[in-house]
């Protein structure tokens, strides 16, 4: 009976011998499958290589400026230029920016609202105080431009202003604008309001948007992006906040923007824009306007206060695309002229938008209590005189 006993008793422990899994890494153990991870988005470039592109990308931009202190076609291109050289690190009272900024004191305003928005931020980049009769003089020519469906036109004299514009140059004005509320400067709500409710209600099914309301109505990447930059603009403005606050994380219509540009992201390409402009002037490609659109995404990645647009990195991806993409002798071309893409890619590595949204406290000039900017000691606080 006992043996009995005892070699059941021995049976059951070989059994749960047999039954129990072999060490993990015993000889003839199964593996397990390796748990599929998504691959880690690629990292930011080093600083010290997007420092060498800037420098390399600035000592080009230095060769284009002309005699009379002017870069490329008119004062918009001028203030671009300077606003790049500004961000670049260049010095407000290197030679090079102080005759552009003269040229832009003596040209502007030019009946344009690029040139009168380009030219209020450049120069708010370049000395906000000195500069800020000439700024007050663009933004009240801005408010007063604004089409009667809030958005603005590409010039505002008066037989050109009319009922509608186009998100181009809407969201080159919004821009100037919230530059100089942030300074300081009168800036009425209205401006904001009115443009936010015209996007609204013209934000198409996907969430993206067109040109304009009667012109390549598809969305493609520039374009949203800068609406997505309006709508945040004016969520803020309306709420009293920052500009990159709360208000702007959790406006509807600018999540929906931006939920399109992570579905839609390619930092190589002006996503849609091949299907927004057809066949027109042999515009077939999505590079069109490829460095306009990375600029674009980050001015809107600036005012919604966002890294990430999904699982994308927008900086890294779009800091590596310009790094390839960088000519020999230090500019950026195609299928933008050299001259104006070399610019959007020098603000895009320098993230220009946040320092001009967010300034720091040196860049903002104190208030006298008449209402004006306080003189340095020394100085009469005017404009250099033009050449």
């Amino acid at each position: 009976m006992r043996r009995a006993a005892l070699l059941l008793l021995l049976a059951a422990a070989a059994r749960a011998t047999a039954e129990e899994p072999a060490p993990k890494d015993a000889p003839g153990a199964p593996r397990e499958a390796p748990v599929p991870t998504a691959p880690a988005p690629p990292a930011a470039p080093a600083q010290d290589v997007v420092d060498a592109a800037v420098a390399r990308g600035v000592a080009w931009l230095r060769g284009e400026q002309k005699r009379d202190g002017s870069f490329g076609q008119g004062p918009g291109e001028t203030a671009l230029a300077l606003l790049a050289l500004r961000h670049s690190g260049v010095e407000g009272d290197d030679d090079a920016c102080r005759r552009a900024a003269r040229r832009l004191e003596h040209e502007l305003p030019d009946g344009t609202v690029y040139g009168a928005a380009l030219g209020a931020v450049a120069l708010l980049a370049q000395d906000a105080r000195l500069h800020r009769a000439k700024v007050a003089e663009l933004v009240d020519d801005l408010v007063a431009a604004q089409c009667a469906n809030g958005q603005w036109s590409y010039g505002y004299r008066t037989t050109a202003r009319g009922k509608s514009g186009d998100n181009s140059n809407t969201q080159f004005a919004l821009f100037a604008l919230a530059a100089a509320r942030v300074r300081r400067l009168p800036v009425p709500d209205e401006p904001f309001a009115r443009c936010a409710e015209f996007l609204r209600a013209t934000q198409n099914t996907d969430g993206g948007f067109g040109y304009s309301a009667r012109e390549r109505t598809d969305s493609y990447a520039s374009m949203t992006a800068g609406a997505a930059m309006c709508l945040a603009l004016a969520a803020s403005a309306a709420a009293g906040e920052p500009f990159g606050g709360a208000a702007a994380r959790e406006d509807p219509a600018a999540r929906r923007a931006l939920a399109w540009l992570a579905e839609h992201f390619d930092a190589e390409r002006n996503t849609g824009a091949a299907a927004a402009f057809g066949g027109r002037k042999g515009r077939r490609s999505d590079a069109f306007w490829r460095h306009y659109w990375l600029w674009s995404l980050e001015r809107a990645a600036a005012a919604n206060d966002t890294r990430e647009l999904g699982r994308h990195d927008w900086y890294a991806r779009g800091a590596e695309v310009l790094l390839a993409r960088q000519g020999d002798d230090g500019q950026w071309r195609d299928p933008e002229r050299e001259l104006v893409a070399t610019c959007f890619a020098l603000l895009f590595f320098r993230r220009s938008a946040g320092r001009t949204l967010t300034p720091s406290g040196e860049d903002l000039p104190e208030i006298t209590p008449g209402g004006g900017p306080r003189p340095a000691a020394g100085d009469d606080a005017q404009p250099p005189r033009t050449e």
